[in-house]
């Protein structure tokens, strides 16, 4: 990643295609999560990118460029959010967006439901941190560079927020439907 980040400050634009490449798509899908919009997610992924082409030379000073670009991307959203009409904190997430990114081709929509309604009962800090792990594919270093939090506090409040759906996703599951639509 040392390497990358050289080529990157040096405006290498083969460096940039492959950070394009190795991140853009988890990008797009840890902002439309926490925009809720896909469009928007779209606009503000140009603009981190434009700002990382404009910033190039602080990647001299960065040891992982996928890192540094999420961000890029927090930071441009937190700037963007105030002008737009909904705060990002308040986002809902759907079932329907999540199915779309399911890692695995037979998940189905009911539980990407589930899902959506479990990190709606996560703070937005701690849904933050499950959507850069399990949407993003961030470690824990990274998500600790993109949060300015230290690794080890970033790691246990992961698992702290997914500790704290295993209950509720337990009952979820072991309720009919029929209940569950009440619940």
């Amino acid at each position: 990643m040392r390497q990358l980040a050289d080529r990157l400050a040096s405006g290498e634009e083969a460096a940039f295609e492959q950070l394009y490449d190795l991140c853009a798509d988890r990008l797009l899908r840890y902002l439309t999560l926490r925009l809720g919009c896909p469009e928007r997610a779209a606009d503000l992924l140009q603009t981190t990118l434009l700002r990382a082409v404009k910033s190039r030379r602080r990647f001299a000073k960065v040891d992982n460029p996928v890192a540094y670009l999420f961000q890029i991307a927090r930071n441009e959203m937190a700037r963007k959010v105030h002008g737009w009409s909904r705060r990002v904190t308040t986002v809902p997430i759907t079932g329907n967006l999540l199915w779309q990114w399911a890692a695995d081709p037979t998940c189905q929509r009911e539980d990407a439901e589930l899902v959506a309604l479990a990190l709606a009962r996560l703070t937005a800090d701690d849904r933050e941190l499950v959507e850069l792990k399990i949407y993003a594919g961030l470690t824990f270093r990274e998500m600790a560079q993109v949060t300015g939090r230290p690794q080890a506090s970033v790691a246990t409040r992961y698992r702290r927020a997914l500790e704290s759906l295993r209950p509720w996703l337990a009952k979820q599951y072991c309720m009919p439907a029929v209940e569950r639509d009440k619940s």
